[in-house]
């Protein structure tokens, strides 16, 4: 009897030792597993940003297309943004538009414009409060901050000029903290016309709102509006063509492709004295309302006015449309 129970004790003894071997291997196979799992997640979430003048883009390597047809590493398509975001800054800075990072609104606290390339279902979004970023443990410093589709199809191609409509927000941003979608859109979708072929003959033939309904309908409650086209068409005649010297104008994406389309930007000058204008006068807190608000039909009363001002000073020939306008 003795024996028998000696002889049970032992295989209690040996099972347990078998038990913890069991668990001991368990265990190191499940920190391989998650050692391996935890260095994809590394992999796979591992920001990287490239850094060309004032433009940083930040992106994934699993987020994007990875060719990179002249091989410097960086992959054409984060490569083309920057190409495209640096051509669009310096021809209009080159134009006379204040620049964002100069403009009396950020230029005591924003050095750069950083373009996140990320997964999102829309084109693109700018922001116009600055954020902070550090980039490989530096100093924390604060952006304007652009966030860019990972996804877009071809780009830039001869259609995607996303980049150039997005840095314009920011320009936009720079002159007033007015932010109704009506004039934010319009104006930023005209402006994507410095890169593009100009079609302003084609889309500007929409006359101006000659009525408080017309007004509401038709421009405040469009945010891709025809309004900023007339008003290009109206004043191309002074200020159609694009003088900007070879170092820009000739510009080329990593393809060769040319970044400037043709040599004509309707309008830009009528623009840029609209926006000194709605300058002047938006920086005055007083007359502005609650600046959040995209349906703001005040602050777009404003707006309206200052477009008035910059139409008058122009000395354009005032047809029926524009005179009822500037009756409004």
């Amino acid at each position: 009897m003795m024996k028998i129970i000696l002889n049970y004790g032992k295989i209690l003894f040996l099972n347990n030792i078998l038990k913890i071997i069991f668990i001991f291997l368990i265990s190191s196979f499940s920190l391989v597993c998650l050692a391996g799992v935890k260095e994809n997640m590394t992999i796979k979430d591992e920001k990287k940003y490239y850094k060309s003048g004032k433009i940083r883009v930040v992106y994934t390597l699993n987020e994007i297309e990875q060719t990179d047809a002249n091989k410097n590493n960086i992959p054409d398509y984060i490569e083309n943004i920057a190409i495209q975001a640096n051509a669009t800054i310096d021809a209009l800075d080159y134009l006379g538009f204040v620049n964002p990072l100069n403009s009396p609104r950020y230029s005591f606290e924003v050095n750069y414009i950083d373009i996140h390339v990320v997964n999102i279902s829309y084109n693109g979004i700018a922001y116009d409060k600055p954020y902070v970023y550090s980039f490989d443990g530096a100093k924390r410093n604060k952006a304007l901050l652009i966030k860019l589709n990972s996804r877009l199809k071809n780009f830039p191609g001869n259609y995607w000029t996303v980049v150039a409509h997005e840095i314009f927000h920011l320009y936009q941003y720079g002159y007033s903290p007015l932010k109704p979608s009506w004039y934010l859109e319009g104006m930023a979708n005209w402006s994507e016309r410095l890169l593009r072929k100009d079609d302003i003959d084609t889309k500007g033939r929409v006359l101006l709102p000659t009525s408080s309904s017309s007004l509401q309908n038709n421009i405040y409650q469009v945010p891709y509006n025809k309004l900023w086209y007339r008003l290009a068409f109206l004043t191309k005649k002074n200020d159609s063509q694009l003088n900007l010297p070879d170092s820009i104008i000739k510009r080329t994406y990593v393809d060769g492709s040319l970044v400037f389309k043709d040599k004509s930007f309707s309008g830009y000058i009528f623009m840029r004295n609209f926006l000194s204008n709605l300058s002047l006068v938006a920086s005055d807190r007083n007359v502005l309302l609650p600046l959040n608000r995209y349906n703001n039909f005040y602050n777009s009363a404003i707006i309206i006015k200052c477009l008035k001002k910059t139409i008058i000073e122009s000395g354009i020939k005032l047809n029926s449309d524009e005179k009822d306008f500037l009756g409004l």
